[in-house]
């Protein structure tokens, strides 16, 4: 009860009654009265809710017992993840990685497989990595095992913090944070051992887009400008790959401040990551890391904020103002960039356009789409601002990301 305890606390001191509040915060009256009951809600509800009062989102997570579920098939078809990236390890304190290659070394053949992974990730292709990716982990512990020094051990860690960054991106799309978490936190350490700094970044990087999706606003904020305060470059001789770094750890700081109801933080961050962006002039595809980074990248920021801070004709603003001529973004940085103009829509009443843009890129990228919680927010903010019955096309939308009522 104690998140409830804190919503009427709050609500009354500000000499709130319910329906006050439900108004203020455009959720309704069943959602308020459900919160001050002891029921749960999503991080967006809670994000709403501190917006109204004037306090951090994280007010509203506490630590409690997770409510008992029913054991899913996803734990199963993760069974060769979880082995491959969290062996067990045995009383000689050896991981037991289990085979790959059938013994065979071959740096350059690892090589050409990372780069054929990230290909199919930033393809969507989540099915055929489900399979690849587990023997491609495993080959990789088999390269560091089997060298031990030189410019080859280097190289396989090298390779190994790649395909492991990799494997926790994937993760967090498919929404195995905590199994996410424990592949960049591998990455990291290897790109550490070989002095790979960007690479090292982009582990961070990793760490925080998954720590996202768990509520960890103020660690975020807190890990990503102390690895951003070292690594600093300087503009004027940095390299693509240090700008990126440096780009990216700013850009998750000023993701998790605007969640965390601290608007003002996060267009900092923002705008101090947008010089590193605006440096480099147009964007640069596959850094280190298997990313893309440039003034695109970083101005696509400021509409997420404004997202947040629930001003939607901000956002729509801002998405007139884009740099134009830079080039391209990955296609996930800008698919994410449609859907907060959609929400934007919904909010402003033109649901049309709303599910027009979200129908818009389940045509194009259904692998993609079909993992983001954000467009299920959306959908659903879609559907309850329909006031007859709803369209084929949101009917559509509503039964391909399993959203009942």
């Amino acid at each position: 009860m104690i998140i409830a305890d804190r919503v009427r606390e709050l609500r009354r001191r500000r000499g709130m009654t319910q329906e006050d509040l439900a108004e203020t915060t455009s959720l309704s009256l069943a959602v308020i009265k459900k919160i001050e009951q002891g029921g749960t809600a999503r991080m967006e509800t809670y994000h709403q809710l501190a917006r109204a009062f004037g306090v951090k989102t994280v007010m509203f997570v506490s630590a409690s017992p997770p409510e008992p579920v029913e054991r899913t098939a996803d734990e199963v078809v993760l069974a060769e993840m979880r082995s491959a990236i969290n062996p067990p390890i045995g009383l000689n304190g050896v991981p037991l990685y289990g085979t790959a290659d059938n013994n065979e070394v071959n740096l350059a053949r690892l090589s050409q497989a990372v780069t054929a992974v990230a290909t199919a990730y930033h393809d969507d292709r989540y099915d055929d990595l489900a399979g690849i990716m587990p023997a491609l982990v495993r080959s990789a512990h088999h390269h560091v095992e089997f060298f031990d020094s030189g410019r080859e051990r280097e190289e396989a860690l090298r390779l190994r913090a790649d395909i492991t960054g990799l494997t926790g991106r994937y993760l967090i799309q498919i929404r195995a944070h905590d199994l996410a978490l424990i592949a960049m936190q591998a990455s990291l350490r290897d790109a550490l051992k070989v002095g790979d700094i960007p690479l090292a970044a982009a582990s961070i990087a990793g760490q925080a887009k998954a720590m996202l999706r768990q509520g960890r606003f103020d660690e975020i904020e807190q890990l990503c400008v102390a690895a951003a305060d070292e690594i600093e470059p300087r503009m004027s001789s940095a390299t693509p790959d240090e700008l990126c770094a440096w780009g990216y750890l700013l850009t998750y700081a000023s993701s998790a401040a605007s969640r965390n109801n601290r608007a003002k933080e996060a267009r900092e961050y923002a705008v101090i990551a947008n010089t590193a962006g605006t440096r480099l002039q147009r964007e640069h595809e596959d850094l280190i890391g298997h990313r893309s980074f440039g003034p695109l990248t970083t101005a696509l920021q400021m509409p997420e904020i404004e997202e947040m801070d629930n001003r939607p004709n901000k956002v729509l603003e801002l998405a007139q103002q884009l740099p134009l001529g830079v080039g391209q973004t990955n296609p996930s940085t800008w698919n994410r960039h449609r859907l907060t103009l959609a929400r934007a829509h919904v909010r402003l009443g033109n649901s049309d356009k709303a599910a027009e843009i979200i129908s818009s890129i389940r045509r194009e990228c259904p692998g993609w789409l079909r993992y983001q919680q954000h467009a299920r927010d959306t959908t659903r903010e879609i559907l309850a601002a329909s006031k007859r019955m709803p369209s084929e096309e949101v009917r559509l939308l509503a039964d391909f990301m399993n959203i009942e009522g």
